[in-house]
């Protein structure tokens, strides 16, 4: 099941079955269960494996985002060790691996550096967004401000 997700891609298969054996790190959820609460403290980490969830703000009306299978989610606070800026809620049946201090404290070295590598990876990419947006901001503040 773990195969075909992004997390994966430079794993080797003896990498993925050490990570698949940890099944006490699987965890289940059904439609409207909340996984994250804004302000919440605990500090893990997820893979999405299965289903659909919704990253919602309290005071922004609709869905921030969709997850689907292969997202990683809760980085900012497993790395900061801050409360939770977001709620993230189960749409549906959904399977998740919950990795915190002592998932990798367990796991070789060689799976905590390829997790790390693309958590690198991933914050790298969503900090590229986030400037895209900011630029496209600017640009629109500018022209308002022109009109």
């Amino acid at each position: 099941m773990i195969s075909g997700l992004g997390l994966f891609a430079e794993f080797t298969d003896q990498e993925k079955r050490e990570f698949a054996g940890f099944a006490q790190a699987e965890l289940h959820f059904n439609d409207g269960d909340i996984l994250i609460e804004e302000g919440d403290s605990h500090t893990s980490l997820y893979l999405l494996v299965k289903g659909t969830l919704l990253v919602t703000k309290e005071g922004y009306g609709p869905a921030l985002t969709e997850l689907k299978p292969g997202a990683v989610f809760g980085e900012m606070s497993f790395f900061t060790k801050k409360p939770r800026h977001s709620n993230v809620i189960a749409c549906g049946k959904v399977t998740v691996v919950q990795m915190d201090d002592s998932f990798f404290e367990a796991v070789s070295a060689g799976v905590r550096d390829k997790i790390k590598n693309y958590l690198i990876e991933l914050l790298i990419s969503r900090l590229d967004q986030m400037n895209e947006s900011l630029i496209k901001i600017s640009r629109y503040a500018r022209g308002s401000a022109i009109n």
